[in-house]
């Protein structure tokens, strides 16, 4: 009994070791990340602990991410890394899965979004920056769409361009969906006066979008003088934006749509 326990020790532990030279690479192609649009240039050490250079997905780029292995999902025949994901329009971190029935799925995940450099933000927030922060803790796309969102956005925008929209705002923030196949991000406040400012972020992997912000209700005469001149047009009673160019995907969301 003995000599079988340990001869049973000896086969688990060889495979262990032999798991653990496997390279990065070859784990992720034989889960199916390919066949899911996960694409990267390069790749860094093993299935437990490595990293990805030029990672995208579905044709939008992402930068670069660090992954290191939870094991505890290789019974349920999984690939589930822990990540953490830096690049051109921001940086987070999440569990991440990828299967055969091409779905990716985030879990227990915290996205910083920078808007300074997203070519269809508005010149207004580009000049002053701004941050969308999603938290949550699941989002699942199968393909390219939106099966499953759960968490919430916020955002900094507002408080960063007091100079254009005033100041006594409420905290930007909505709660994530999918809508048609896109990932959902509403942005929603208003100020003291009784000025709305609400907001539809629209996104999925490889996919371009459109960006619009629309700000409603009670606006005083210095706002809607001040609104045009960021680049808002009326609307009725309201003033929208609307950006002229639709640029390639990018990393951040590549689709914002605001609106009452």
């Amino acid at each position: 009994m003995i000599r079988f326990l340990f001869f049973g020790v000896l086969i688990v532990l060889g495979a262990v070791i032999a798991l653990a030279f496997v390279p990065l690479s070859t784990a992720l192609k034989l889960s199916g990340a390919p066949e899911n649009g996960v694409e990267w240039t390069a790749a860094r050490g093993t299935v437990f602990s490595g990293g990805l250079d030029g990672l995208s997905v579905n044709g939008t780029d992402f930068g670069n991410a660090d992954l290191t292995l939870d094991p505890s999902t290789l019974l349920d025949g999984t690939l589930q890394y822990a990540v953490d994901w830096f690049g051109a329009h921001g940086q987070g971190s999440a569990k991440v899965s990828v299967d055969t029935g091409r779905k990716l799925t985030l879990k227990d995940y915290v996205i910083n979004l920078d808007l300074e450099d997203y070519e269809r933000a508005a010149n207004w927030i580009r000049q002053t920056g701004g941050k969308i922060k999603l938290e949550g803790p699941a989002i699942q796309f199968e393909g390219s769409e939106c099966v499953l969102a759960e968490g919430v956005a916020t955002s900094d925008v507002l408080d960063r361009n007091r100079e254009v929209l005033g100041s006594g705002w409420s905290e930007l923030r909505g709660d994530l969906s999918c809508e048609k196949g896109k990932l959902l991000v509403p942005l929603e406040s208003e100020n003291a006066n009784g000025t709305r400012f609400s907001s539809y972020l629209r996104v999925a992997p490889g996919a371009p979008g459109k960006f619009e912000a629309r700000i409603s209700g009670r606006i005083s005469r210095t706002l809607a003088f001040a609104l045009p001149l960021a680049g808002f047009t009326r609307d009725g009673d309201a003033f929208v934006y609307i950006p002229k160019a639709a640029p390639k995907p990018v990393a951040a969301p590549a689709a914002v749509v605001i609106q009452e």
